[in-house]
């Protein structure tokens, strides 16, 4: 991916260049999807079509990046915490 060695930095959990933040591992599964469908392997078929090809070249800009809520969400608080 084309972020270079400083914007790259932003791509990994504070501290460490060895774990991706969220950020991180959207871009880097973008490059999977990517890889798949210029491999034209099978599974090529199960992948979403309403999502816009990614060129590594021009990754998403960082300080946009929002993860949406996870439908499984709660604001219950478990049992014993």
């Amino acid at each position: 991916m084309k972020l270079g060695p400083e914007l790259s930095k932003r791509a990994f959990a504070p501290n460490d260049g060895t774990h991706h933040n969220n950020y991180g591992s959207y871009e880097l599964a973008r490059c999977i999807v990517e890889g798949i469908r210029a491999n034209k392997l099978g599974l090529v078929k199960y992948l979403a079509t309403d999502i816009p090809r990614f060129d590594p070249n021009h990754p998403d800009l960082i300080d946009s990046f929002k993860v949406p809520a996870s439908p499984q969400m709660t604001k219950v608080k478990p049992l014993g915490s």
